[in-house]
């Protein structure tokens, strides 16, 4: 195999809370990620999750891309998806005034990716 996912992996749910004592880390996410036509290692990145901070839906994708590019990487492989660049959507997401961070979904992304490589098996 050459490529990360050999088909679509939808509806990868991730929760993050925090803990007492620990820093910001509240996150909700619901991420689809799908092959983008024939356009290989090109990432997009589509936002349905209203309302989120800008900042918080762009540490979303910024996670989703970095560990994506690192699963990929570290496994040897040519693409996340063979002969196709990746479409990762933004489903849902919820934030908490308090307790949300960058850092938070951040993680939250990074976890997704790790949850859809483990589904994908």
């Amino acid at each position: 195999m050459s490529s990360l996912f050999s088909r679509p992996v939808l509806d990868i749910r991730i929760r993050l809370s925090p803990s007492t004592g620990a820093r910001p880390l509240y996150a909700e996410i619901v991420v689809d990620l799908e092959p983008l036509g024939n356009r290989t290692n090109e990432f997009e990145f589509v936002s349905l999750a209203d309302p989120l901070h800008a900042e918080f839906a762009a540490a979303v994708a910024a996670g989703l891309r970095d560990e994506l590019n690192s699963q990929v990487a570290s496994r040897g492989l040519s693409s996340v998806f063979e002969g196709a660049g990746v479409r990762a959507t933004l489903t849902s997401a919820r934030s908490h005034d308090v307790d949300s961070s960058v850092s938070a979904f951040l993680t939250a992304a990074r976890l997704a990716v790790g949850a859809a490589v483990e589904r994908h098996r």
